[in-house]
């Protein structure tokens, strides 16, 4: 939809990287609206056969943990902490990681004590190691390392642990960071941009990205205080252009859009959130067919359109970004097999549904439904359920709705803490 822009800001960010490969502090920072913003960063990842990890900034341990989360589900962080501890102590990789599985505790900490005991190289190998068993999955493993970053007693440690882990990766392959604000915190926009300038120059070689609505880049612009936090803002600004209105408005009628209906709650996702050409073309087919089978667009992660478009809006939306699971299983029974949901937020436990034209084929499907909520209602879950057809049409609704559940949520638990 806009390809020579693209293309541009593919030539920028390859620049950037090849700052990183040079070890120069690098910060690109993708000024626009949030979809084209996450999806460009995404592409460009995606082309160098790299994964990426979206956090919104919370503290300088939150952005530690979110990217070690990506490559602890990625990489086999056991092993290459193996491998290293073996180069440092020139020992055979094999014979070492067969020691530290079979030796005592007392024999693991001498080991320890006789290899650089207070450098961060070695206390982060060793946390590492201590947290990484072999025998548990990928996600125990993301879950139990996170867990150890955020108690960190310290946080200017965060850093430095992070910086211990990269030099573990490949360079051409490790995983990069976009990170966004909370809407409207000009405070917060100044301590994460202080926090990644930090970042950036204690691990050069990380791929990063500061995701900005317009709003947010021009506070940091006129307010932030001259310094190197913000020459780096300044040097990595890419603006990331949506269509205008009227060439958005060209591109929908040569797809046979033209009532007046059927554009309005486009154009208002547009200016919202910015467009990709694949989240213009679901919500075409989402407002145009209202009765479209569940099944249309099936793939490996989707069961519908209205299910890939809604969670494109989520991730692009800092309330919501990390938070839902598309298509996740529970440990509840339901009939012959596990119940499935349609989004899932866990910590929170919301469940969405989406109802399109499958539930209302027959009283069954409506009956088995309401028994479905039932049970997730029993067992603690919020419920929200929305029509297919509104997640175009009344989009922000259905948002609002799922912001004030989040919220009831945090302060339900909030109150059971105190009490």
């Amino acid at each position: 939809m806009v390809s020579e822009q693209q293309t541009t800001v593919a030539a920028k960010l390859a620049l950037h990287q090849s700052q990183r490969c040079q070890s120069i502090p690098t910060l690109s920072v993708l000024m626009g609206k949030a979809i084209t913003v996450r999806q460009t960063w995404a592409q460009w990842l995606n082309k160098a056969h790299r994964q990426t990890t979206v956090c919104v900034y919370k503290s300088r341990v939150s952005l530690s943990k979110a990217w070690l989360s990506t490559v602890v589900q990625h990489y086999d962080l056991r092993s290459l902490v193996i491998q290293r501890i073996a180069t440092r102590v020139n020992q055979p990789v094999d014979r070492l990681a067969d020691w530290f599985a079979h030796t005592s505790d007392y024999q693991i900490q001498l080991f320890w004590q006789q290899v650089s005991p207070l450098s961060d190289e070695a206390r982060v190998l060793r946390s590492l190691l201590d947290t990484l068993s072999p025998a548990q999955t990928p996600d125990q493993q993301a879950k139990d390392a996170s867990a150890r970053w955020l108690q960190q007693e310290n946080p200017s440690t965060a850093f430095v642990n992070l910086a211990v882990i990269a030099r573990l990766l490949p360079p051409r392959s490790m995983p990069g960071l976009l990170v966004l604000l909370p809407d409207n915190d000009g405070a917060v926009a100044s301590t994460a941009l202080t926090a990644l300038t930090q970042l950036v120059e204690v691990v050069p070689i990380l791929p990063i990205a500061l995701g900005l609505t317009a709003a947010q880049g021009k506070h940091l612009l006129d307010q932030f205080p001259e310094s190197r936090a913000k020459a780096i803002l300044r040097s990595g600004l890419i603006e990331v252009l949506t269509p205008e209105p009227e060439s958005l408005m060209q591109w929908l009628g040569d797809r046979g859009m033209q009532d007046e209906h059927h554009l309005q709650p486009i154009l208002r996702v547009a200016e919202q959130y910015g467009t990709t050409t694949e989240l213009m073309e679901t919500a075409v087919a989402l407002v145009v067919s209202t009765s479209q089978p569940d099944s249309a667009e099936a793939d490996i992660v989707y069961r519908s359109q209205a299910e890939r478009f809604l969670f494109q809006i989520l991730e692009a939306k800092p309330t919501t970004v990390g938070r839902f699971q598309v298509n996740a299983r529970l440990d509840i029974n339901f009939g012959d097999r596990r119940m499935e949901v349609d989004f899932l937020d866990a910590e929170a436990k919301i469940v969405i549904e989406l109802d399109g034209h499958y539930h209302f084929k027959s009283l069954d499907n409506y009956r088995r439904d309401r028994r479905k909520d039932r049970i997730l209602q029993q067992q603690g879950f919020m419920v929200l359920r929305f029509l297919s057809e509104d997640v175009v049409k009344d989009l922000e609704g259905i948002l609002d709705a799922v912001d004030q559940a989040l919220v009831s949520r945090q302060s339900s638990a909030t109150y059971s803490s105190e009490a």
